[in-house]
Formats: structure tokens, C-alpha cells, sequence
């Protein structure tokens, strides 16, 4: 086995007051400050998909019994950015309750960089999506059902723990920009940017619940036309889709379900909308070769 080599070795920082545990510790349970340009990432498997991804990792802590077990990762990382620590110390700067042995920070530029750089045929857009987890694990729907790109309308920062974690790693994958401002800046500029995706031949399609009055056309989502250029738009968890786009888009799809249920979780109204493109394009391969 090819043995790595790690920055001082010699030397595992214990102490919780280290300037580098502290700097970790930084990003522990809540969003990162508008000033800061990088996010941390906590555990193995994040740390896979980084890699995976072609993310560069700038800082990493691990502990002595980590890089023993990892030796086949470490060596895609550059030893140089390891630095071993206590399983004491490791505690103390993430917020994952039981760490596996390791956390690295990211540079932020490291994943926002490539959206205009997309082209495509799928795009998810996300119009203020509050809960940490509905956003991370809607990322990893977005990526198995083939989601080119992300735009985020407001909402929750997509580099808060809980979204990285939700996500399974797939935000390091999907490339995604994100509006900032207020409220009716977040709305303006969502308008701006739809009406430019429609200019190139999308078809922009907002989504709502069944139940509610609308002046849409609302149809079951499976009767839309998943063949075409298509930007899907999932709405806030409580006020659902913002009025103004829905003045503006006229075309709605929905889930039908029991009146007895007001609405469906955001996260839960994406699986079957956006895994519909896959299993139309897979009905519509087998129908073609019979």
C-alpha cells in the first residue's frame, strides 16, 4: 500500500482554541457571512463527490485514524492541505454530531462559476425555497432526473450545512446561480430572467397545488409535452409560486391528490414532476421500437 504523506505528521492539532478549529468552527450551524468566499463540507462521502466533481478543496482537517482508513482518497487530495486533528478537536468544529474523521473548506467560486456556461434543455428554477432540507434534497432529485441547471430565486443559502448535506453531494455537481436582494428585487430580476429563458425557446412552466383558484391553465403533469426545451419553476413552501410569475406564465401543472390534503411538501412535488421527462423519453423509446 502506497503510504501518503501529510503535513506534519508528527503534529495533531488537539486544542479546540487552534486558530484552524476556530476557522471551522466558524461555519458550525449557521450560513456562512456575505463576506465569506468559502463553505466547509463535513464527511466521506462529501468529500467523494468533491473530488468526483473536480472541486478543488483549499483547507482539510482529519483525524490520525481517518487518513489510516483513506489512504486510496487521500491520495487524490494534495497532502499538503491535510492536517491531522483529534477526534476531540474535529467535534468541536463541525456540526455533524458524530463525524466520520474529516471536514474540508471550498471556495465558493469553486461551484457557482459554470451556470451561464450551461446550455441544455432542463432547467429547475426556485422561487424562494425557505427549508434548508427541501432545498438540499430537491438538488439531488434535480440531478438524478437530469437537470441541467439551478436558478435560485432567494430562499435558503444553498452553502447552509443542512442544504450540502440534504443534497448528497449533488450541488457540487448541478451548476446553479442564485438572486439575491429583497423580496421584490428577488421577484424582479426572476421576471427578467424567465422572460430571457423563454426568449430562447423554452417552455417556462410554473407548478400548483390542485386545489388552489388559479387563472392558469392547470393541467396533470404528465400531460405536458416533455420533448421540448422545458424550465420548470417550484414555488415558495407556503405562498407557493409568486403571483406576479403566474400573471406572466400562464402554462401550470399539477399533482392530483385528496382534497383532504391542502398541499404536498415541496421536495416531495418534485420527484414525480421532475423524474416525468425520464420516464416519458424511456414510454416513448419502447413504444418506438415496437
Amino acid at each position: 500500500m502506497k503510504t501518503s504523506t501529510i503535513k506534519n505528521p508528527s503534529i495533531t492539532i488537539t486544542s479546540s482554541n487552534n486558530p484552524l478549529i476556530k476557522r471551522f468552527r466558524s461555519f458550525k450551524g449557521k450560513l456562512p457571512s456575505k463576506n465569506n468566499s468559502f463553505f466547509c463540507v463535513e464527511g466521506t462521502h462529501l468529500i467523494e463527490e468533491s473530488i468526483r466533481a473536480g472541486i478543488n478543496l483549499s483547507t482539510i482537517i482529519a483525524t490520525e485514524e481517518w487518513i489510516f482508513k483513506n489512504q486510496s482518497l487521500i491520495d487524490n487530495l494534495n497532502h499538503e492541505l491535510i492536517n491531522s486533528v483529534s477526534k476531540e478537536a474535529l467535534s468541536s468544529a463541525v456540526s455533524t454530531k458524530n463525524p466520520d474523521g474529516v471536514a474540508a473548506l471550498v471556495e465558493i467560486s469553486e461551484l457557482n462559476n459554470k451556470y451561464h456556461d450551461v446550455k441544455g434543455d432542463f432547467i429547475l428554477i426556485l422561487d424562494r425555497i425557505q427549508d434548508p432540507g427541501n432545498l438540499g434534497t430537491i438538488f439531488r432529485i434535480a440531478l438524478a432526473a437530469g437537470v441541467n441547471k439551478v436558478l435560485l430565486a432567494g430562499g435558503a443559502n444553498p452553502f447552509n450545512q443542512k442544504v450540502i448535506r440534504a443534497s448528497c453531494g449533488s450541488i457540487f455537481h448541478l451548476p446553479f446561480m442564485r438572486i439575491e436582494g429583497n423580496e421584490k428585487e428577488i421577484i424582479e430580476e426572476l421576471l427578467k430572467s424567465l422572460k430571457d429563458i423563454s426568449s430562447h425557446g423554452f417552455k417556462v412552466v410554473t407548478t400548483e397545488a390542485s386545489k388552489r383558484s388559479t387563472k392558469q391553465s392547470l393541467k396533470p403533469y404528465w400531460e405536458l409535452n416533455w420533448s421540448e426545451p422545458i424550465a420548470v419553476l417550484l414555488g415558495n413552501e407556503g405562498s407557493g409560486v409568486h403571483n406576479k410569475v403566474k400573471d406572466a406564465f400562464h402554462e401550470a401543472i399539477t399533482i392530483p391528490h385528496s382534497e383532504l390534503v391542502e398541499s404536498l411538501n415541496v421536495a416531495c412535488v418534485a420527484v414525480p414532476i421532475l423524474l416525468e421527462r425520464k420516464r416519458a423519453a424511456l414510454t416513448s423509446k419502447i413504444k418506438n421500437r415496437k
